[in-house]
C-alpha cells in the first residue's frame, strides 16, 4: 500500500508538471464519460430497473389475438369475462382515455381524462396522495360521479389546495365530485399528461362498451397470484377465451386471450433507440481513449530517458508499467468526477429534451442512483487501463545501449511510437464514419418521412378541436344548426377560404367501424376495420383529397336521404379488383341499413403516421348529416379545419373568438396548424437524430484532433529527414505533398474498416428505426468525403509548417 501511494504522490507530481497535458486528457475524457453516464442514466431507468410499481414481475397485459385485426386490445364485455372468469389472477383491472370540458372555474378547457376500473391502483400498488381511491359502489352504471385529480392538474388548476377534496368539478355540464389527488409524476397506460382519472364502470351502459366484438383502446391488466406461473396462467385463459368461443360464436368467434409481460410490453419500443444512443456514446469514449493514449504514447516517447534511468537503477518492467498505470488511471478518475458533474446537467437536458410522445415518464424520473455511480466508477477505471496500458508497456521496453543513441532512438522507437499512434487514428476514423453513417442514414430517412404523399393538402390550414354539448346535440336539427352558424362565422373571418367541420381527421384521430363486402355471409363484427370519417359536404375537398372515381357528397345527400359512403383506393383495389367501386355496395353498422351503396373512390391518406404503420389500412367517409341518431348521440367533438391565405396560425384568436361568440361554455381547444400536428408525430425520430448528431460532431472533432497531433508528432519525428529533403532542393510543395500522403494513408485505411461497420450499423439502425436507417451510397460517400476533408484540413497545418524548416539550422544541430 505505501508503494502505491509513492506512485500516486509521484504521479500527482508529474501531473503537476504538465498542465497543458492534464487538462486535454482530464477534459476530453470527462465529456465523454459524462455522455456515457447521462445516457446510462435512461438506460438504467428504462431497461434495467422494475417499473415503479409493486412487485412489478406479477404484472401482465391482457391482449386479444383476432384473425382479422392481429393484437388488439379487449373489449368491455370481454374484460369483464377475463376479470370474472379466470383461477390465475388476484384481480384483473383495465384503463382507456377520453376527453372532457371542464367549466364552472376559471376558463373552459379540455381534459384529458383516464377511466379506471375501481381495483387498478391497487393491482398497482399506487395510492393516492391526498383522498382516497375510488369505492366499488361508484365503479359502477349510473354510480356516484367520483374522480381523482393528476398532482400537476390540481397544482395547477386548484394551486394545490387541500381542501380541494369532496368539493365538485363541472365535466360535460355534470357534477363530479373531487375525491383524491394523485402522487407527483404518476403515469401509467397512455403517452399524454392526464388531469383527471374517473370510474371506467360509469361508461358501461355506453354503446362502444357494450359490443362484445369492438375494438377500444381499453389496455387490461393483470396480478398474477402468488406461485402462478404465467404458462400456467396462459393455460387458464385459453380455456376461459375457448369457453367464451363457445358461448358468443358470432361475436367473440377465434378470438383468444394473449398475456404479455407489463414490463417487456412498455420497455419494447424503447429498447432500440436506447442501446443505439449506447453505442453511439462507447464509440464516442473509445474516440476519446485514442486520443489520451495518444497523448499518453507521445508523454512516452519524451520519457523515454527517465525511464531508462530508472530501469539502469534497478526498477523491473512491472514497476515501471505500474507507475504508469497510476498515472493514466488517475487522470481517468478525475475525469471520471468531473463527468459526473457533466453527467448530472446532462442527465436534467436529456429530461427537458425527451419527446412526450416517447412515453418514458411510466418509468418515473431519470436520475444518478447508485447503480449509475457504480456504472461511472468502472467506466473510469476501465478507461485508466485502456489508454494507458499501451503507453506503459511500451514505456517499459527498454534497451539501455540504445537509450544513450539518442539518434537510433529517434530511428527505431520512434517508428514504433508512430505505427502505435497511426493505429489508434485508424480505430478513430473508423468509429467516426460509424457514427456519421448513422447520423446521415438517420437525417435522410427523417427527410424522406416528411416528404411523403400525405394523400391531402395539409399547408394552410389551422385544426381546432370544438367540443359538442347535448344542448346541440340533443337532435339531428339542431347539431346542423350549430354546425351550420359555426362555420358561416368561421368562414366569415379575414384570409379564411374554405371551413369544415368533421368527426375524425387524419393525425387528429378517427372512429374504426366493421365492414363487409355484400356477398360475405360473416357477422359484420367479425369483418375488417376502417377508419371513419364523418365529414360534411365539400370536406373532403377542404383537405383538397383527390377524387379518383364517382362523386363526393354535395347538395342531393340530405339528411332525409338513404347514407352513402365514400371508400379509399386501398379499400376498393382490395374487395373490387378489376371492377368499378361506384355503384356497389358494402355491409356496414353505421348507416344501420341491410347495405350502403359507394358512390366516390378518394386517394388513401396517411391517418396515424409519416410511415407505413397501420392499425386499419382502410377508410370509409360517411356524411355526418346523415348519421343515424344513436351513433350521433355519441359524437362529443368535433375538429374544425380551417384553410386559410396566408399563415393559418395567425387566426388561431380569431377562430376561439368566433366559438366563444356562438357559446361562451365551448372549451375550443388544440388549435394548430395542421403541418405542426403531423410534424409531432417527428418527436421522436428527430429526437434521436439530435442526439446522434450531437455524439457524431463530437466524434468528428475529436478523430480530427487526435489526427493532428499524430501528423504533427510525425513532422517533429522527421524534422532531420524533411530538413535534408530541403536543402537538397525539394520543392515544399512536395513535402507537403509527402506529409499528406501518410496522413491520407490512415484515413484511406479507417475509411474501409469503418465502412464494413457502418454497413453492419445500418441494419441494425434500419430494425431499429424503421424507414430512418435504410443504407443508401449517397450518405456513405458524403460522410467519407465530409471525414477526408476534415481529415486533410488536419493534416496540412503540420504539413506546411514542415516546409518553414531551415535546413542550415538542421544541418549544424548534426
Amino acid at each position: 500500500m505505501s508503494a502505491l501511494l509513492r506512485d500516486l504522490r509521484f504521479a500527482l507530481r508529474t501531473l503537476g508538471k504538465s498542465p497543458g497535458y492534464a487538462c486535454v486528457a482530464i477534459i476530453t475524457l470527462a465529456v465523454a464519460i459524462g455522455a456515457n453516464t447521462a445516457i446510462f442514466s435512461a438506460v438504467n431507468r428504462v431497461l434495467l430497473k422494475p417499473l415503479p410499481f409493486a412487485d412489478p414481475e406479477r404484472l401482465l397485459y391482457i391482449y386479444e389475438s383476432r384473425p382479422e385485426l392481429g393484437m388488439v386490445t379487449p373489449s368491455y364485455p370481454n374484460y369483464i369475462d377475463y376479470r370474472d372468469g379466470n383461477a390465475s389472477f388476484d384481480a384483473v383491472g383495465a384503463v382507456t382515455m377520453s376527453n372532457m370540458t371542464a367549466t364552472g372555474r376559471g376558463e373552459p378547457e379540455r381534459l384529458n381524462v383516464e377511466w379506471y376500473s375501481q381495483n387498478l391502483l391497487p393491482i398497482l400498488g399506487v395510492e393516492p396522495a391526498l383522498g382516497r381511491n375510488f369505492l366499488p359502489e361508484e365503479d359502477v352504471p349510473n354510480g356516484k360521479k367520483a374522480v381523482l385529480l393528476s398532482h400537476s392538474f390540481w397544482t395547477r388548476r386548484f394551486a394545490a389546495d387541500p381542501e380541494v377534496i369532496g368539493s365538485p368539478i363541472t365535466l360535460d355540464g355534470s357534477d363530479w365530485t373531487i375525491v383524491g389527488v394523485m402522487p407527483p409524476g404518476f403515469q401509467f397506460a397512455f403517452h399524454v399528461d392526464k388531469h383527471i382519472i374517473a370510474p371506467l364502470g360509469t361508461r358501461a351502459e355506453e354503446e362502444a362498451f357494450r359490443h362484445r366484438a369492438a375494438v377500444l383502446a381499453l389496455f387490461t391488466v393483470a396480478r398474477l397470484k402468488d406461485g402462478v406461473t404465467l404458462a400456467q396462467a396462459t393455460e387458464d385463459m385459453n380455456a376461459l377465451g375457448d369457453g367464451l368461443a363457445r358461448r358468443f360464436p358470432g361475436e367473440y368467434g377465434q378470438a383468444r386471450p394473449v398475456l404479455a409481460d407489463l414490463q417487456a410490453e412498455v420497455t419494447q419500443e424503447h429498447r432500440g433507440w436506447l442501446m443505439m444512443m449506447m453505442c453511439a456514446v462507447v464509440f464516442v469514449l473509445l474516440i476519446a481513449i485514442a486520443n489520451v493514449a495518444n497523448l499518453m504514447l507521445e508523454r512516452a516517447m519524451r520519457r523515454q530517458k527517465e525511464m531508462s534511468v530508472r530501469a539502469a537503477l534497478g526498477a523491473g518492467r512491472w514497476r515501471l508499467i505500474r507507475q504508469l498505470l497510476v498515472e493514466s488511471s488517475l487522470v481517468a478518475l478525475l475525469s471520471g468526477g468531473l463527468g459526473l458533474l457533466l453527467a448530472l446537467w446532462g442527465v436534467d437536458l436529456l429530461t427537458a429534451a425527451l419527446p412526450q410522445r416517447l412515453g418514458l415518464a411510466i418509468f418515473g424520473p431519470i436520475a444518478i442512483d447508485r447503480t449509475v455511480l457504480i456504472f461511472t466508477l468502472l467506466v473510469a477505471s476501465g478507461t485508466g487501463l485502456l489508454f494507458g496500458l499501451v503507453p506503459a508497456v511500451y514505456a517499459s521496453r527498454q534497451d539501455l545501449a540504445q537509450a544513450i543513441k539518442e539518434g537510433d532512438q529517434r530511428a527505431t522507437s520512434g517508428s514504433r511510437h508512430l505505427r502505435a499512434r497511426s493505429l489508434l487514428v485508424v480505430g478513430e476514423v473508423a468509429l467516426a464514419l460509424m457514427l456519421l453513417v448513422a447520423a446521415g442514414l438517420t437525417m435522410r430517412g427523417l427527410a424522406r418521412l416528411q416528404s411523403v404523399d400525405l394523400g391531402f393538402d395539409a399547408t394552410h390550414v389551422l385544426t381546432a378541436a370544438v367540443p359538442v354539448t347535448p344542448e346541440h346535440n340533443a337532435t339531428a336539427a339542431q347539431l346542423r344548426m350549430f354546425v351550420g352558424e359555426l362555420q358561416r362565422r368561421v368562414a366569415a373571418l379575414p384570409g379564411v377560404t374554405a371551413v369544415s367541420l368533421q368527426a375524425g381527421a387524419p393525425f387528429i384521430g378517427a372512429h374504426h367501424d366493421n365492414f363487409l363486402p355484400l356477398d360475405d355471409p360473416r357477422p359484420i363484427l367479425s369483418g375488417p376495420v376502417s377508419v371513419v370519417y364523418f365529414v360534411d359536404v365539400g370536406g373532403i375537398e377542404m383537405l383538397r383529397n383527390r377524387l379518383l372515381a364517382g362523386r363526393t357528397f354535395g347538395a342531393e345527400d340530405t339528411p332525409e336521404a338513404p347514407p352513402k359512403v365514400i371508400i379509399d383506393k386501398v379499400l376498393a383495389d382490395k374487395f373490387f379488383p378489376g371492377q368499378d367501386p361506384v355503384g356497389q355496395r358494402l355491409r356496414d353498422r353505421l348507416s344501420e341499413q341491410p347495405s350502403v351503396e359507394i358512390v366516390g373512390v378518394v386517394d388513401h391518406v396517411k391517418h396515424y403516421s409519416l410511415d407505413d404503420w397501420e392499425v386499419a389500412p382502410y377508410q370509409m367517409y360517411y356524411l355526418y348529416s346523415q348519421v343515424p341518431d344513436k351513433l350521433r348521440q355519441g359524437i362529443s367533438g368535433l375538429t374544425l379545419l380551417v384553410r386559410t391565405q396566408g399563415e393559418p396560425g395567425e387566426l388561431a384568436p380569431q377562430v376561439r373568438s368566433a366559438v366563444a361568440e356562438l357559446d361562451p361554455k365551448l372549451a375550443v381547444h388544440s388549435i394548430d396548424t395542421y403541418e405542426k400536428i403531423i410534424g409531432t408525430t417527428l418527436e421522436s425520430p428527430r429526437f434521436v437524430l439530435r442526439l446522434l448528431t450531437i455524439f457524431a460532431g463530437l466524434a468528428l472533432l475529436l478523430a480530427a484532433v487526435g489526427l493532428y497531433a499524430v501528423m504533427s508528432n510525425a513532422v517533429a519525428q522527421r524534422t532531420h529527414e524533411l530538413g535534408v529533403r530541403l536543402a537538397l532542393g525539394a520543392q515544399p510543395q512536395a513535402v507537403v505533398a509527402l506529409v499528406v500522403r501518410q496522413s491520407a494513408r490512415l484515413i484511406a485505411i479507417g475509411l474501409v474498416v469503418g465502412t464494413a461497420g457502418a454497413l453492419a450499423l445500418s441494419r441494425v439502425l434500419a430494425s431499429t428505426l424503421p424507414d430512418l436507417g435504410n443504407a443508401d451510397p449517397l450518405t456513405f460517400t458524403a460522410v467519407a468525403l465530409i471525414l477526408v476533408v476534415v481529415g486533410l484540413t488536419a493534416t496540412y497545418v503540420p504539413a506546411r509548417r514542415a516546409t518553414r524548416i531551415d535546413p542550415m539550422v538542421v544541418l549544424r544541430h548534426e
